[in-house]
């Protein structure tokens, strides 16, 4: 059994967050250990969330008390920082699991921003790229968030894959638009993965949450190797959830009721080759 430490957001009353990312994780059969950078009680997109940023002097106790276990992680994936202190944290935490274990995968979920704005402070924006970015073994930013990493727009293929090739070795981009599709690119020193499919015209939070954690879970389990595999898997299968939610007519990510998917998806979607 593989060992997450979840640095991120934790919404109780919707999916999103770590409330989604741990739900995938576990449920593909990985241990899940939860810092959470916030205690709110709903997404704020539904008015006034109720809650807190965590205090990041609490947050720490928190992690020495985790350390104190001498838990071997096998990976940390951070997602929502709500203050520029919990930056700071998190890449103390980094640097500790990586001392105990060189090979723990390190994934980061740069989440700042979506639909051309950001949705934290510009200092906290960049103190991520500057501190936490550098860190990551796989970097999961969509594409305004890697159009703002790489400081400028990026509209075609070739310049989202110039840009990711410059910021990280390995980036899994979402919301990249392709021959009329939405979808998911990874991008290393050599490939360039392309899966789509149609898009919605809105689908509940937490979609971009969910992919990480299911792409990071494929991806441990099965080992670098099984990248194509773990991509593959993982946007097909949140595709399927995304297209149940809306058929559904649900306002939240229905990810127990269709937990199944994310082991196995009903259908696998067709995976590009771009790299030339």
């Amino acid at each position: 059994m593989k060992t997450v430490l979840l640095i991120s957001s934790l919404v109780s009353a919707s999916q999103v967050g770590a409330t989604a990312s741990a739900f995938c994780l576990r449920r593909l059969g990985c241990d899940v250990i939860i810092l959470p950078t916030t205690l709110f009680g709903r997404h704020p997109g539904w008015g006034a969330p109720g809650g807190e940023a965590v205090d990041t002097a609490v947050l720490r106790q928190m992690w020495e008390g985790i350390a104190a276990q001498n838990i071997k992680f096998d990976a940390v994936m951070s997602g929502y920082m709500a203050a520029r202190e919990h930056i700071d944290l998190t890449v103390d935490i980094i640097n500790h699991i990586r001392r105990d274990n060189p090979d723990a995968v390190i994934l980061i979920d740069p989440v700042k921003g979506d639909d051309g704005r950001l949705y934290i402070p510009p200092r906290r924006a960049n103190a991520m790229q500057s501190r936490l970015v550098p860190l990551a073994d796989i970097l999961t930013p969509n594409l305004y968030e890697l159009s703002y990493l790489a400081g400028r727009p990026l509209k075609t293929l070739e310049d989202i894959i110039t840009a990711a090739r410059s910021i990280r070795p390995k980036m899994l981009v979402t919301s990249v638009p392709h021959h009329g599709q939405i979808g998911a690119l990874w991008v290393d020193k050599t490939q360039a993965l392309y899966v789509g499919h149609k898009s919605f015209p809105e689908v509940p939070n937490g979609g971009g949450d969910s992919l990480a954690a299911t792409f990071l879970a494929h991806y441990i389990i099965g080992g670098s190797a099984a990248l194509k595999t773990a991509q593959q898997t993982s946007v097909s299968a949140i595709f399927h959830i995304l297209s149940a939610a809306i058929s559904g007519g649900h306002s939240e990510l229905p990810l127990t009721a269709y937990q199944d998917m994310l082991i196995t998806p009903p259908r696998l979607l067709d995976i590009q080759d771009i790299s030339a």
